[in-house]
């Protein structure tokens, strides 16, 4: 991933636990905290006393509402707690693009809360990217597109290849699989054990609160040419589509042109801005307001 502006810059908004008793004593003189999330998508506290696990699942029931189901993964994750899960346990060399958590969900989670117990010796930055500012950074023509077809989202659940479908659905039976998808709006189809699935979403949403719109989706994070490294990317590319573990396209069927991933990826580097953890840092992200990589 291209080198994306420091956090040394005043664009990361900072709430020092200093001189607090906790966070909860900071949210209860600050009422009004969540205009200032929504006002900048997302905050960073840092030098409150979050060191470990305990601590970090207490100051969700401050931060959080209530979570969703975490059905539909597209990468493994380690579960630390019944809500808490590592970050993607993909090799730390490789990096992740831009994307909104569960973009392509009918129900996503408004609100994403990362925190650091062990601070990296380097690398290990979360970047993030503020999507009211994409939509003005990018070509109003490609805009309008992906406003009028939206996002089809594929996935391939073949042995051996990506997430199995029991580890994104967490069942182990067809039946379930098949009824979640019915329900929530999911093309599918069996082929033996395999399970090939399409749906389609919105690449631009309103914030249920601000009715800012936002562009809100995983359209690069998801399509073969965002898959890194790049000779990860190229063993895709050589693959038949209905193996491929995951692809993107326009709604509509139509391939995603290269140049305009291009577009989008160039975009989220202009917007975007670099975070380096320390210890005991907690990040809240609006997930429709602000995207996030790795």
């Amino acid at each position: 991933m291209t080198e994306l502006k420091s956090d040394s810059s005043d664009l990361v908004q900072f709430i020092d636990g200093q001189g607090y008793v906790d966070l909860e004593q900071w949210i209860a003189e600050n009422p009004r905290w969540e205009k200032l999330l929504h006002e900048r998508g997302y905050i960073v506290f840092r030098n409150f006393a979050i060191h470990d696990t305990a601590t970090f699942d207490a100051v969700l029931d401050l931060l959080m509402r209530p979570s969703h189901e975490f059905s539909e993964e597209t990468s493994p994750r380690s579960s630390v707690s019944t809500r808490l899960f590592t970050s993607t346990d993909y090799p730390a060399e490789y990096p992740i693009q831009f994307h909104h958590e569960f973009s392509y969900r009918k129900d996503y989670p408004d609100r994403l809360a990362f925190c650091c117990l062990q601070a990296p010796r380097a690398g290990g930055a979360t970047p993030v990217a503020d999507s009211r500012k994409m939509l003005d950074r990018m070509s109003p023509d490609v805009v309008a597109k992906f406003e009028q077809l939206g996002v089809a989202y594929v996935r391939n659940y073949s042995a051996g290849m990506g997430l199995s479908w029991a580890d994104a659905f967490g069942t182990s039976e067809k039946s379930a699989v098949s009824a979640y998808c019915q329900k929530h709006d999911i093309a599918y189809t069996w082929d033996g054990d395999d399970l090939h699935t399409r749906q389609v979403a919105p690449a631009i949403r309103e914030h249920p609160v601000t009715g800012e719109r936002a562009w809100f989706n995983s359209a690069l994070n998801l399509n073969i040419a965002g898959v890194e490294p790049r000779d990860v990317r190229d063993v895709f590319r050589s693959l038949p589509e209905d193996i491929v573990p995951s692809n993107t396209t326009y709604g509509s069927g139509e391939p995603i042109e290269p140049e305009v991933l291009e577009h989008v990826r160039d975009s989220y580097v202009d917007v975007g801005v670099r975070f380096d953890w320390r210890r005991a840092d907690l990040m809240l992200i609006d997930n429709v307001l602000t995207a996030h990589a790795r």
